[in-house]
């Protein structure tokens, strides 16, 4: 059996190297992946590196069984799918404490109106004038949409800041960190109830696009939209025109449409926006830790033929 790794991350190599032994194939580069995949079992590679190279030399393979992620998203891998009987697994909750943080961090920067401070800083100005739109999470509604491992955790932070929560989940299932779950079917009826909401959902062809100008229409004038999902699932020119139009409260943004932006783009100079790189998951060595954990776990039920867990797609 031959399992191929392609990760530039020490911690994570190290780890599989001690779980899998003789059946680790290290990939230094995208041609050590082409060369070695067709002869490959397993392929453990963060979706961030799944180019469109590598996407579609794994949908050729014919041996290929497994794929795991060293990320939560997998939606380049869905673009390019897998071949018949290929199983994908993905980090599972290896990422959710610190891109809730982040998530929950970008809401209340937002919510507290520190875009606005760290201009009045940056111009030397002690400018008190946002003091009218500044709002807290106690007592509010917080919809998180998309009730999976990110967005249980950012319902648990949001909560002990006294929030109501309401979970957007496909199966409706009750949570006992929500004290609401609907569906998706139901989100006109609750995005005029939302203070803050937060996008934690896979891109995907019902997700792309979620929030446009209607939805965005249907919030209020104070709400603060985080996203930490992906930056599609916003439209773009949407959030923007309400930001200008001061139609909406404010937002956080850690993923962008496109991504990076642009320079020049309008999105920099939209009021109460504040923008992080990408970021969201980094938590120093931690990260890497966890990750490590859910993909040697993963790897030694793929050796002894046992189920695998996180599957998102198979």
């Amino acid at each position: 059996m031959q399992i191929v790794s392609f990760t530039p991350n020490q911690i994570i190599q190290d780890r599989l190297a001690e779980t899998l032994g003789s059946a680790l194939v290290v990939a230094g580069d995208e041609a050590s992946v082409f060369k070695a995949l067709p002869a490959a079992d397993g392929f453990i590679i963060a979706v961030q590196d799944y180019s469109d190279q590598i996407g579609r030399a794994v949908a050729a393979t014919e041996r290929l069984k497994w794929v795991q992620l060293l990320s939560a998203g997998f939606d380049r891998v869905q673009k390019h799918g897998v071949p018949q009987g290929t199983i994908v697994t993905n980090a599972g909750d290896a990422l959710s404490p610190s891109v809730a943080t982040h998530a929950v961090s970008l809401a209340l920067a937002v919510q507290r109106g520190f875009p606005a401070m760290a201009q009045a800083q940056a111009r030397g100005e002690w400018a008190r004038d946002m003091q009218p739109r500044m709002t807290t999470p106690a007592e509010a509604t917080c919809l998180i949409v998309g009730f999976g491992s990110i967005g249980r955790e950012v319902a648990r932070l949001m909560r002990a800041f006294g929030a109501h929560i309401v979970g957007v989940s496909r199966s409706g299932a009750a949570s006992s960190l929500a004290d609401e779950i609907i569906t998706p079917a139901q989100l006109p009826d609750y995005l005029p109830k939302a203070d803050t909401i937060v996008l934690a959902v896979p891109l995907d062809d019902s997700t792309r696009g979620l929030i446009s100008q209607k939805e965005l229409s249907l919030c209020k004038k104070s709400v603060v939209i985080v996203n930490i999902a992906r930056g599609a699932v916003i439209d773009t020119n949407a959030l923007a025109d309400a930001l200008e139009a001061g139609t909406i409260g404010g937002a956080g943004l850690d993923v962008t449409d496109p991504e990076p932006l642009t320079p020049g783009h309008r999105l920099w100079k939209a009021p109460n926006l504040l923008i992080s790189p990408h970021v969201a998951a980094a938590c120093g060595p931690l990260l890497y830790k966890r990750i490590a954990d859910v993909a040697c776990a993963n790897a030694g039920r793929f050796m002894r033929g046992e189920a695998l867990q996180n599957v998102v797609i198979g």
